[in-house]
């Protein structure tokens, strides 16, 4: 390590807390550390515990003595034949060397854990890959040596059905634990029972910017807790006397950055928006401003404007990492992720707007809508915290005071707001049977939980009684949504694997069209014409397909991919994706999935059209998809032109998207089946990748729709189904009166603020 290295890490905050640290990690198994983003906890802390010999030592010798008390419990040979493969090849690694540590970091957004993992590696003059390394869905840089791997919350998960106790592990760090993402939620339950049964061999750290900490300390058995403080600058905060207006927003952050940059002194700005779109629109305006400023005659220091969010390429993020040069400012105009996922130096100023895109799932409509709403108040905090780091800053909040004493205190879980039906697979999967009373920090509304599992035994992924199936435990394996599990054992079956590998390698990559807003009128323009030259009208994933397949027969030419406005990287990646859901597919038994389908009658018809050799490959791949997701058929409204109605809910309107292939081509077939439901409100959804489909392919299976038992499905007895029926509209009606209780307070300081306001008004007047 280099002098100047290790003069850096000797100035981070958490740097004064090592020894405190170490010594809590020693004596508990379950630590929470708090500090602020950029006081070094997702990077220093796992090289603390790594490089510390005591620490190294004591957890050395407890894993030795569980491993041995696990061995006592049974015979040598039994154990070899109960445990699973990992945790053979762990038993076998550990005899062999008993000296390593093993640390795995969860981070809920890719990006972070590539970013965190590279910065270690460096730090510690290390090639990426060996002793520190990352694993993220579909991409893993880590060797069976790695001792320390930064993974995403979703691969922990993962690992927790080959290994319920972690025994590849002797420290788990649940990193950013305050953004409460879907897969922390449930690693919060599964970490906590490994712990406890691995009698203090497994050692858990949660630590985060900010937390709600008696519910964290309540939930990990009242375990201590650090905070560590910072060495931040005062920030002056600003608030507009108005609340945003939405019309505006955009206008009104960007000339509220502009007048920073003509007006303040040195520092970089941070513009906070709701979504990537609107950060791509602003950079944009802001070029746009800037120039009529500078033709105005007025004096433009120099400035770069950049944007970030979580699907940009990291080359792309990388840019906004670098330093400008002395008399150059950065405006950065980005989302939520740089809140706390990521630390951006030289940070001076903030623009907040006070709002974020976030997906809401309605379990009723099976609808996902990307939302824009209001901020919390740790999010409105964490944002100003941005400005304060290397020094003194300013936060201008494009809202009033009184929208933010209105504001929600932390920000809502992603477990209470989302669809959760890969999350009771996983469950059902490790044995875990009565997922309804499943010990989460923060319990999910029972009908959330029956309407995952409604979508699970519709898949045939659990039985009527909610026991995971034979074909549930293949779906399993693939770490995608069940449905595209079942589209893909079904296109095994169907002999169109091949095809539907990359269909959904393709969904499960960034968009493979470059990204281009309406903002550029002539560039959608011409990625509107290319989109529709190359459209399949028998859909989007076919369109997809030819694409992609014609992207292939160039040879992966990199020309072709200019030439018709693809994203090259997404492409590679696709394939690179492809390649590895094959290998799954390959790897599913065809014996435990064809039970399922001697009476389908999807499967009789392919085999029907194989025998009469009318085979059409195409046809089978919407066959597959269909068995995936004909619950989300829709049928052409006949007033209206794009515009359809779901078979189930029956009579739910939505729309088609502006950016499917039928839009493009304005010719919209009468039934159609989509593989996702989202939009921008709650109210009405938008149908996206869809393709056309004979109604009689899915008209058998309407009947299991209506006839699903919900209760028995979750297990619940019908004396608990009253009593839990109770609880639930206690709760309800609970939180209706705390509701009504804190928008009566609203309306009371509002109409105090306004009597107020006229009395000093009347006083002026008297003077």
């Amino acid at each position: 390590m280099s002098q100047e290295i290790q003069q850096f890490r000797a100035t981070l905050p958490i740097n004064e807390f090592k020894q405190e640290i170490l010594k809590q990690a020693l004596e508990n198994t379950f630590i929470i550390i708090t500090g602020d983003t950029g006081s070094g906890k997702s990077t220093q802390l796992p090289q603390y515990l790594l490089d510390d010999e005591e620490f190294r030592l004591n957890i050395c010798e407890r894993r030795k003595k569980f491993m041995e008390e696990q061995v006592d419990e049974k015979e040598q040979q039994k154990v070899q034949g109960f445990l699973s493969k990992r945790q053979k090849a762990f038993v076998a690694e550990d005899r062999r060397n008993s000296s390593d540590l093993k640390i795995v970091v969860t981070q809920p957004r890719r990006m972070a854990a590539i970013s965190m993992a590279k910065r270690v590696a460096f730090e510690r003059n290390q090639n990426l890959g060996i002793e520190v390394g990352y694993s993220i869905r579909f991409d893993n840089s880590t060797t069976n040596t790695t001792q320390l791997r930064y993974v995403t919350d979703g691969i922990l998960v993962r690992e927790c059905l080959q290994d319920k106790d972690l025994t590849g592990y002797d420290v788990v760090i649940l990193d950013e634990a305050h953004e409460r993402s879907l897969y922390t939620d449930v690693l919060f339950a599964l970490v906590k029972t490994a712990a406890i049964r691995r009698k203090g061999s497994l050692k858990v750290i949660i630590t985060s910017a900010t937390l709600n900490i008696n519910i964290f300390k309540n939930y990990f058995q009242g375990c201590p807790y650090v905070k560590v403080h910072g060495k931040s600058f005062p920030v002056e905060v600003k608030y507009s006397e108005h609340n945003i207006n939405q019309q505006k927003r955009n206008h009104d952050a960007v000339n509220a950055a502009i007048r920073m940059h003509l007006h303040e002194g040195p520092g970089d700005i941070l513009v906070f928006l709701p979504g990537s779109e609107d950060c791509e629109i602003c950079r944009k305006f802001c070029y746009e401003r800037l120039a009529e400023v500078l033709n105005s005659g007025v004096e433009v220091p120099s400035v770069l404007l950049y944007t970030l969010y979580g699907s940009q390429t990291s080359e792309d993020q990388s840019q906004v990492f670098q330093r400008a040069d002395e008399h150059t400012r950065k405006i950065i105009f980005c989302t939520n992720i740089a809140e706390t996922s990521l630390t951006i130096d030289n940070i001076g100023f903030v623009v907040d707007t006070g709002y974020v895109k976030q997906k809401v799932y309605n379990p009723r409509t099976g609808m996902d809508s990307l939302i824009i709403q209001p901020i919390s108040k740790t999010q409105a905090i964490q944002r100003t915290g941005r400005a304060g780091r290397t020094q003194p800053g300013k936060c201008y909040r494009l809202f009033s005071k009184q929208f933010y004493e209105s504001l929600s205190e932390h920000t809502t879980a992603e477990i209470m707001r989302v669809n959760l039906a890969s999350v009771m697979l996983l469950l059902k999967s490790m044995g875990i049977d009565d997922v309804v009373r499943f010990e989460f920090m923060e319990q999910p509304t029972q009908e959330a939980i029956l309407q995952s599992l409604r979508q699970l035994y519709l898949i045939q992924a659990i039985d009527e009684d909610g026991y995971i199936t034979p074909m549930g435990y293949e779906m399993s394996r693939y770490p995608l949504e069940p449905s595209y599990a079942k589209a893909l054992i079904t296109a095994k079956m169907m002999e169109c694997s091949n095809e539907m590998s990359a269909i959904v390698a393709i969904l499960s990559t960034e968009s493979i069209w470059q990204r281009i807003t309406r903002v550029d009128v002539d560039g959608y323009q011409k990625l509107q014409e290319i989109q529709s030259q190359h459209a399949d009208q028998a859909g989007d994933h076919l369109s997809l397909l030819k694409i992609f397949s014609e992207w292939k027969q160039a040879t992966f030419n990199e020309q072709f991919a200019k030439d018709t406005l693809l994203n090259l990287r997404s492409l590679r990646q696709a394939d690179n994706i492809r390649q590895q859901l094959q290998q799954l597919v390959e790897a599913t038994s065809k014996k435990k999935c064809l039970q399922f389908y001697e009476h389908d009658s999807l499967y009789k018809l392919f085999r029907k059209q194989k025998d009469s050799k009318k085979w059409n490959i195409n046809e089978s791949i919407k066959l597959a998809l269909c068995s995936g997701f004909y619950f989300n058929t829709a049928r052409k409204m006949h007033n209206g032109e794009d515009t359809y109605l779901m078979v189930y809910p029956e009579g739910t309107v939505v729309d088609t998207d502006t950016q499917s292939v039928y839009s493009v081509i304005q010719q919209y077939p009468e039934t159609v089946i989509f593989t996702e439901l989202g939009g921008t409100s709650q109210v009405r959804g938008v149908m996206k990748l869809i393709s056309e489909i004979n109604i009689d392919w899915v008209k058998p299976y309407f009947s299991n729709m209506v006839k699903v038992d919900l209760f028995k499905l979750a297990r619940i007895e019908f004396q608990q189904r009253g009593r839990d029926a109770v609880q639930e509209r206690r709760q309800k009606k609970l939180h209706e009166q705390e509701k009504q209780k804190e928008q009566e307070e609203k309306l009371k300081l509002e109409k105090h603020q306004l009597y107020k306001a006229r009395f000093e008004q009347r006083k002026k007047v008297k003077m």
